[in-house]
């Protein structure tokens, strides 16, 4: 079947005259959409295979967000913390040196800035592992999750600079939430990728889980993928669609884990990034279709939110586990050292000894590595967000990745009061790979132009 007419004039028709094209049937426009989704994957991985950095940054994203698997040792002792009991090696830990290895090499002086805002942290807990802190096998796996951390936040710095042009990391974390909601697509169908066994698997019954181990770590993840959607360009009516379709399989896989807390923050998020356009007087048609999916998402969240509130008001042992985290800070001010508080903490307190840490990453943080080694950690973090600020407020809102860290920020401090999860396994390289991103994507003449072209595309519409 033709999809449409051709080129050359038909007898009696003036050869100077306009073409005139069939109107593309169902079938006929599918086909024309298959075929250029084809083209467009083939050029991207032919330019994807020819850069070694956005072969790194697409193998960093895939093991983080997709499949993480541990290497070695693969029987590991349980233990609830920020890291295992021992040092592993997962495939993500390969991803992330391989990465900086390659950003290093490719832009020495700009991962060397980018590893300058840590300075302050690295000194504080290299000083405080040699003098105070045990160097046990505990420790050492808590040091290797926080150098990862690190590294992965210059990966982000330096892979927006080498490849702003095309927004890899915003297109992979993209592709990460469609692959999830594939994943969860295939449980609902009776052919889970991932099974949960064990006691975990009663209490997280009826909430999906995707290619991660709790409902809790997909919702985080999503958040992420969400995050990156909002920075994606939309010049054209092709990239509007993939951030608007992005964001309900963001929204969609939100509710299906019933998270709580990630549901408060993307409302708050895309309410903050829309107000801040509100602001600065830049209504526009879009922002009704963002409203839509944020007010649907909500309504049909209230049930389970209703249901999950009546069953734990309270959200558990909150409470008792801030106390006692707030005592061992007093009691340990240079801190119990990285991926202790278990171990240490749990000598005193009942509850914390069967695996409970406190449900608040800014206290685990303090109580583990100090007061000094908590403000030292959150300093890269506060200057990217206050520089962020900064910029969307000079910019009047045009910033558009500034914008995003702003709308995030509070969705963030939410995340990290509720729960230590964002401290765990792949999901702290997760962080700060997307901070380090954001942090040096905040400002840049790229972004301007991109989004004075996505405002000029709607008022023309």
């Amino acid at each position: 079947m033709a999809i449409a007419a051709s080129d050359d004039p038909v007898a009696g028709q003036d050869p100077g005259a306009p073409r005139r094209h069939r109107r593309l049937g169902a079938g006929g426009r599918l086909i024309e959409l298959l075929a250029r989704a084809t083209a467009a994957g083939q050029i991207f991985v032919i330019r994807l295979l020819a850069s070694p950095s956005r072969s790194a940054t697409a193998f960093l994203v895939l093991t983080l967000a997709l499949a993480p698997v541990a290497l070695a040792p693969r029987d590991q002792q349980i233990y609830v913390g920020m890291a295992s009991a021992v040092p592993t090696l997962y495939n993500y830990t390969i991803a992330i040196v391989v990465a900086a290895v390659v950003m290093a090499v490719t832009a020495p002086r700009l991962f060397r800035t980018a590893l300058a805002a840590w300075v302050p942290f690295i000194a504080w807990v290299a000083t405080l592992t040699l003098l105070d802190w045990s160097p046990t096998e505990l420790h050492l796996s808590g040091l290797l999750q926080l150098g990862l951390g690190i590294l992965a936040f210059a990966v982000g710095v330096v892979v927006e600079r080498l490849d702003r042009r095309d927004s890899l990391v915003p297109l992979a974390f993209a592709a990460v939430a469609w692959g999830q909601l594939v994943a969860v697509g295939l449980a609902v169908a009776g052919m889970p990728l991932r099974t949960i066994t064990g006691a975990q698997a009663i209490d997280i019954q009826g909430r999906a889980t995707g290619l991660t181990a709790h409902p809790g770590e997909l919702s985080k993840l999503l958040f992420f993928c969400g995050v990156c959607a909002l920075v994606l360009p939309q010049r054209n009516r092709r990239e509007r669609w993939l951030v608007w379709s992005t964001l309900g399989v963001v929204f969609l896989g939100v509710f299906l884990t019933q998270s709580r807390t990630i549901l408060v923050a993307i409302i708050a998020m895309v309410g903050i990034y829309m107000l801040v356009e509100v602001v600065f007087g830049r209504w526009q048609r879009k922002h009704f279709a963002m409203l839509g999916l944020t007010v649907v998402l909500g309504l049909v969240s209230l049930p389970w939110l209703i249901s999950r509130f009546a069953a734990d008001p309270t959200g558990g042992a909150r409470g008792h586990v801030a106390a006692v985290a707030l005592d061992a800070i007093s009691d340990h001010p240079v801190g119990v050292g990285p991926n202790g508080y278990v171990a240490v903490v749990g000598l005193v307190d009942r509850l914390t000894q069967t695996g409970v840490p406190v449900h608040n990453a800014f206290l685990l943080i303090t109580a583990e590595l100090g007061i000094a080694g908590g403000l030292a950690f959150w300093l890269p973090v506060g200057l990217v967000v206050f520089r962020s600020f900064g910029r969307t407020f000079r910019s009047r809102g045009r910033d558009v990745p500034a914008r995003v860290v702003v709308a995030a920020t509070p969705g963030i401090v939410l995340i990290c009061m509720t729960g230590w999860g964002i401290l765990q396994g792949p999901y702290f390289a997760i962080f700060l790979l997307v901070l380090g991103y954001f942090g040096a994507r905040a400002g840049s003449v790229g972004e301007l132009e991109t989004a004075w072209t996505e405002v000029d595309t709607d008022a023309r519409r």
